[in-house]
């Protein structure tokens, strides 16, 4: 189990500083997809090559081809999400078309005496998405949103919220963006008698008391879009009939979009001393960078029917731009009002932990195969940089190095298992992965697949998916200390068509 705070654009403010560790730990964590073959498979192919999607994992596989190929993999990621909160639950379904895998593999025999054979490939593979939906629904709640937006605003003079011709208060104060939105739109109001000290308009006042006028109806729904694909430029090499070579230089693209609605409805606006009647908060986030690494890899084949297989990547350096803004809309018995803060944005850049993988396979002659791969990752060598503040992220690394209260990053063992039977022309084929935590909150993750594939002459075509077993995290909407319970899970389903000649 992990805990996840799911409405991070409430909790946090949305200012320079607010990227942190979470973010750096988003563009680091990778899920191999590539091929259906590869992906069916377990992705446990650092010791097999011949495929676009070995590629990624292990720059050799391109050495392995004895012919030239041309594929694409379109896909199918469905998301799932079951939420427990407060004994009411929401499920949601969400499912999303987009492009796993295209490539070319070019296979050239040499006449050199030590090179037998030359390769060289260029495609794409992604390697993490994003595709995931969440919604919460509490009936009848006794707790309010803007309780919480009101104690965080409390110590601001009033006077720092107001806008004027030569003053904007989400750039030239402290406070947070909800709460400049929440005082545009009427939802704080000052306590009588003070200048900085707030009620929030679900709120009634009687005496020195503060309470929650009545029930509220409340939602929430986060839905984020966006993946994380690799452009790959590879040469291969076959150094006699035993032993094959390869590197990739690799770019990286990144997309990160995530929408956040939180509603607050009175079931009787008539409990309230303000008249509240609703109010709805949106933030928008996306995310845009571009990366680099090299990887290199060998296989080797001691004898006819073992392969072993090794490859290391060098961190990836990415360069990363954030752009979110904020809206927040009230409806009172005697009116509405409404606010959208402005644009922001900021600027800067992740280095990835290197990896290394190393594998072995063992094959039946021409029935089939079994794989195993073991995978090593040390997320504490994340490191997070702004090319405006030399020491913007310095506490922040340090945190990801040693650990804190947030958060403690470890090293990762990740294993993989493949194996497929040939029942020529058609294979089956069926995989395991099981992922290790990379931070003491998270459970080690499962992911279970399987895949069918056709062999001709000339054109091929697989068909692969890929289950990712339940994760539960816990979460609260706000700092009501009030806890839920999530359960996501997801599907892919991937299928690849080519042509070798």
């Amino acid at each position: 189990m992990k805990r996840l705070f799911l409405l991070v654009a409430l909790i946090i403010p949305i200012v320079a500083s607010a990227q942190n560790a979470w973010d750096a730990f988003r563009y680091s964590h990778l899920n191999y997809q590539g091929t259906a073959r590869s992906m069916a498979l377990g992705n446990a192919v650092t010791a097999l090559g011949g495929d676009f999607g070995s590629i990624t994992i292990n720059p050799a596989g391109s050495a392995i081809y004895p012919y030239s190929e041309i594929a694409i993999t379109p896909s199918l990621t469905n998301s799932f999400s079951d939420v427990t909160y407060l004994g009411q639950q929401t499920s949601d379904r969400y499912s999303k078309i987009g492009l796993s895998h295209f490539g070319y593999v070019g296979s050239l025999r040499s006449n050199g005496r030590s090179v037998s054979r030359i390769t060289f490939a260029v495609g794409y593979n992604k390697v993490q998405d994003f595709t995931s939906r969440t919604s919460v629904h509490l009936n009848n709640s006794t707790s309010s949103w803007l309780s919480s937006v009101a104690t965080m605003t409390n110590g601001i003079p009033s006077a720092d919220l107001e806008k004027s011709d030569d003053y904007n208060p989400y750039f030239d104060s402290n406070a947070s963006w909800r709460s400049i939105l929440a005082w545009d739109t009427y939802l704080l109001d000052l306590l009588p008698g003070t200048t900085d000290e707030y009620i929030g308009a679900t709120e009634n006042l009687d005496g020195y008391q503060i309470s929650v006028g009545g029930p509220l109806d409340q939602r929430f729904i986060k839905e984020s879009k966006g993946s994380m694909g690799e452009y790959l430029f590879n040469m291969g090499f076959g150094i006699g009939e035993r032993v094959f070579a390869g590197i990739n230089l690799t770019f990286q693209n990144v997309f990160y979009s995530t929408y956040e609605k939180f509603q607050e409805t009175a079931k009787d606006y008539t409990q309230f001393q303000t008249g509240f009647q609703s109010f709805a908060h949106t933030y928008n986030q996306l995310t845009t960078g571009i990366g680099f690494n090299i990887k290199a890899g060998i296989i080797a084949l001691p004898t006819d029917n073992l392969r072993l297989g090794f490859s290391v990547s060098t961190p990836t350096w990415t360069s990363l731009s954030d752009e979110w803004q904020e809206s927040m809309t009230a409806e009172f018995n005697s009116g509405n009002s409404s606010s959208r803060s402005p644009a922001g944005n900021y600027s800067y850049s992740v280095r990835t932990p290197m990896r290394f993988q190393a594998g072995i396979a063992y094959t039946f002659g021409s029935f089939g195969f079994i794989s195993f791969d073991y995978e090593g990752v040390d997320y504490r060598t994340m490191k997070m940089a702004s090319g405006e503040d030399n020491w913007a992220f310095d506490d922040e690394n340090e945190a990801i190095r040693y650990g804190s209260d947030n958060y403690h990053f470890r090293y990762a063992n990740n294993f993989r298992v493949g194996a497929e039977v040939r029942l020529s022309p058609v294979s089956l084929r069926a995989g395991y992965n099981l992922y290790g935590k990379p931070e003491d909150s998270y459970s080690p993750a499962q992911v279970i697949s399987a895949g069918i594939g056709f062999r001709s002459e000339g054109f091929f075509m697989d068909l692969g998916a890929a289950y990712r077993l339940a994760e539960s995290e816990s979460f609260t909407l706000y700092d009501d200390q009030l806890n839920g319970m999530n359960d996501l899970s997801n599907l892919k389903v991937l299928l690849t068509i080519g042509l070798r000649f």
